[in-house]
């Protein structure tokens, strides 16, 4: 199984992938699991021009590390999003990821196992978690939990044994979701059922020529083959 956490802050060893870090390290007592880190602020990320023309050709034209990306999540089984909490809500450069990476249109995330993790001083950690989720869930993924820990700037997040009990306990059930092959909240899976199949379904369908780079990725994700 193919885990794969992604930092969001610029800062390597702050707060978030410290904790990152250590599901990692849970993880990686788990013999079947091949996880691995990336730090965003290794990569190039352009700002998406808004030009539309990846839903037609299935890529983006700009010559950046976003395919990349994208091309690594669509590899792996889960996906671990580590991010702090700037101005009440996710750094810029996940936000550059979110638009350029395929995640809602063409269901990225489509079966693959998420968990969400947040970090914050002062206030609204649970607004970046819900940000989170909210991208997870209209991508297709199901939900294993998330992880939001309140901390001083250039603290220790895991300076108790219960935030550190809750990150262990958390990336042990990622772990035990997957292995169980766990099909997610029925709430949930009633939400994205209504946002792919009332919402962007149809959109898509009434201009395939438009969206053939989506109609692309649904088929290589077996998503939906029936009239395509």
């Amino acid at each position: 199984m193919r885990i794969l956490l992604i930092n969001s802050s610029f800062r390597k060893n702050g707060a978030t992938a410290k904790i990152l870090n250590e599901i990692l390290r849970v993880l990686e007592t788990h013999n079947d699991v091949e996880a691995s880190i990336l730090h965003l602020s290794d990569f190039k990320l352009d700002y998406c021009k808004g030009c539309s023309r990846c839903f037609q050709t299935g890529k983006c034209y700009l010559q950046d590390d976003a395919e990349h990306i994208s091309n690594l999540i669509a590899e792996s089984d889960a996906i671990v999003v580590g991010a702090p909490t700037y101005a009440s809500s996710i750094p810029g450069q996940m936000k550059t990821l979110i638009d350029r990476g395929h995640f809602v249109m063409e269901q990225l995330l489509h079966g693959k196992y998420t968990l969400s993790v947040a970090t914050y001083e002062n206030a609204d950690g649970m607004s970046v978690i819900k940000s989170l989720n909210k991208l997870f869930l209209y991508s297709g993924a199901v939900l294993s939990g998330n992880i939001c820990i309140k901390t001083a700037f250039n603290q220790d997040p895991l300076n108790s044994q219960s935030k550190k009990d809750n990150v262990r306990k958390q990336a042990e059930r990622l772990y035990w979701n997957m292995t169980k092959g766990a099909k997610g909240n029925i709430i949930n899976r009633i939400i994205h059922h209504i946002v792919f199949h009332v919402g962007i379904k149809p959109f898509v369908l009434k201009e395939k020529t438009k969206y053939a780079g989506v109609l692309d990725h649904w088929k290589r994700r077996g998503i939906f083959n029936a009239t395509i």
